[in-house]
């Protein structure tokens, strides 16, 4: 049988996992099969279309994904998997019913590929290139699941209980052999409280793959954990980018545990720079924005050591379109405002010794409020700002 795997041209900087994973499937079971990615025309006619859908705001170039490929091959069934349709399976109906085609929803991990080793050097037709989607770098799962119930997070519903790998030697090995690579990035959603922390750590150490971490959750964040992620070395997400650690400052009540572990960080020498995530336009508002931003100039000043905040904004599981919901303790001005703000600062807030920063935000949060607002309404626009001194290149 012939497998199309499609991957849309949605914001990525590595292939798909799970599309890898069957990529494998195929090759072990003697079916044939492309990979692609965009709106591009297959050199094979599939019986069977495999689709992954990640953003749920992402459905309009979804929705165009799926009319090319069946308007190419109407006979062939399609199966969609991934984050969207395992939220939000009626979209997907509803947009069955009026196309007339039956399209099958796949919700949640797909038993059939889980335990697969990704392959990683598959051969990818792709609609444009982009130096930002590597293929030099073996990305993985050493855990899936997560032991928080976070309201503002999906993978418990879509991923179910905490389950950690006991090693990932084997994915580790495959990647180096197929891309001839001794880069790693792990996409655990939690992975401080991996069950096999040390051993997953030493498997890295041992295969001489430099890193690149998510999911490190700050509140169970121990010394322990710093002292074996200072045997590695770190990667950018980017080429050209700065390593980072990166943990999340989403809620006030973090602050001692972010103190706490940029100590430990710089303490042991972890070889990448303090990044946290900084969730707003969720239950927080305006003023709890401010406060975690003075909170980490007081941690830098004590501890020694630079934060780099990354402002996220939230968007709801049910959203079908980027940056449309507004929540009710913040204003249309003030999210619109903030993103813009921060957009002129490549993303970030580098909070610093130096408190630079407050240059271009203000010094005070009524003045930071004011330049928000002018930043909506295109008034302000921020100084030329020297990223070499602060420390930054590109995320």
């Amino acid at each position: 049988m012939k497998f199309l795997l499609v991957e849309p041209a949605v914001k990525a900087i590595a292939p798909n996992i799970a599309l890898m994973k069957w990529a494998r499937w195929c090759e072990l079971n003697n079916h044939e099969y492309q990979y692609v990615r965009g709106i591009v025309i297959p050199d094979i006619e599939p019986a069977k279309i495999l689709m992954s859908c990640i953003f749920t705001y992402d459905s309009q170039l979804y929705e165009q994904t799926i009319k090319h490929y069946w308007n190419l091959f109407p006979n062939a069934e399609l199966i969609v998997g991934g984050v969207f349709p395992s939220l939000n399976p009626g979209w997907f109906h509803e947009l069955s019913r009026t196309l007339n085609k039956l399209i099958v929803v796949n919700e949640g991990i797909c038993p059939q590929i889980e335990d697969l080793i990704p392959k990683y050097n598959v051969q990818i037709k792709l609609e444009k290139s982009d130096p930002k989607y590597r293929r030099d770098t073996v990305v993985l799962y050493a855990s899936r699941g997560c032991v928080n119930r976070c309201s503002y997070c999906a993978v418990p519903r879509l991923e179910g209980p905490m389950r950690s790998f006991k090693s990932i030697a084997a994915m580790l090995v495959a990647g180096r052999n197929e891309l001839d690579s001794r880069q790693a990035v792990l996409y655990d959603n939690n992975f401080t409280e991996h069950e096999y922390f040390k051993d997953i750590v030493y498997e890295l150490h041992y295969h001489r793959m430099s890193v690149d971490i998510h999911g490190l959750h700050v509140e169970s964040f121990t010394k322990q954990h710093a002292k074996l992620l200072s045997m590695l070395n770190w990667i950018p997400q980017n080429k050209n980018g700065t390593a980072y650690i990166r943990f999340g400052f989403d809620r006030k009540s973090y602050r001692n545990d972010i103190k706490r572990a940029l100590k430990y960080v710089r303490k042991y020498r972890v070889k990448a720079a303090f990044f946290c995530y900084l969730l707003f336009n969720y239950k927080d508002t305006p003023d709890d924005f401010w406060w975690r931003i003075e909170e980490s100039q007081k941690i830098v000043d004590k501890v020694g050591k630079s934060i780099f905040l990354f402002p996220q904004r939230y968007e709801p599981f049910s959203s079908l379109t980027r940056n449309s919901y507004i929540s009710s303790n913040w204003s249309k001005e003030m999210v619109i405002g903030l993103t813009r703000l921060f957009t002129q600062t490549r993303g970030f807030i580098p909070i610093t010794r130096e408190r630079t920063i407050y240059k271009w935000l203000g010094n005070t949060k009524d003045k930071f409020f004011d330049n928000i607002r002018k930043s909506y309404t295109g008034e302000y626009k921020i100084p030329k700002i020297d990223w070499d001194a602060l420390g930054i290149t590109e995320f």
